[in-house]
């Protein structure tokens, strides 16, 4: 019984360690469907807790973004997240789409989107990106804040930029979904 409990935590020690070695990278679940979807827009997003001396906490987004499940099935259109200017990220600057992958929204009333695809960005081998917006508000004068959120990784899977605040200036309409 000894031998058991020894072989045990040998195995629960090691399976420990190996998790502490290699830890995995953040992961958002893959959306795999593309429904009615319709976003387009620019906006400025400020993250007062990633300003330091050298970063203004701030991104622009622009999309402009459609899917029709029935014809072609599949998305188009071009994400550009630019500008970038936020402590913890290595990339300072552009990341633009090069292909969408994944596009679906969801709600009739703060309707929100969801996107993948690859990428480029100064320096970045393999460049995949996602992004999240929220369209919260009617109009940019009242209401809550829409929220745009992304993240972008190499081609290793180790993340080289990310955000997540709400709209400063600017407005990205996402169409509401029917159900």
């Amino acid at each position: 019984m000894s031998n058991r409990i020894a072989i045990v935590a040998s195995s629960t020690l090691l399976a420990v360690a190996a998790f502490e070695g290699h830890a995995q990278q953040p992961q958002i679940p893959t959306l795999q469907v593309c429904n009615q979807t319709v976003a387009k827009g620019k906006a400025q997003v400020k993250i007062d807790a990633r300003v330091d001396a050298q970063h203004a906490g701030t991104f622009d987004v622009a999309v402009e973004l459609t899917c029709d499940p029935k014809n072609p099935g599949y998305p188009a259109g071009a994400v550009q997240i630019a500008n970038v200017s936020m402590s913890d990220s290595l990339v300072q600057g552009t990341i633009a789409s090069t292909s969408i992958e994944q596009l679906t929204s969801t709600g009739k009333h703060t309707p929100t989107l969801y996107v993948n695809g690859r990428c480029r960005a100064e320096g970045v081998v393999g460049c995949r990106f996602w992004l999240m917006i929220a369209n919260n508000r009617p109009s940019v004068e009242k209401g809550t804040p829409d929220v745009v959120g992304f993240l972008g990784f190499d081609g290793m899977g180790q993340r080289v930029a990310y955000g997540t605040g709400p709209v400063l200036k600017g407005d990205i309409q996402v169409a509401p979904t029917p159900n």
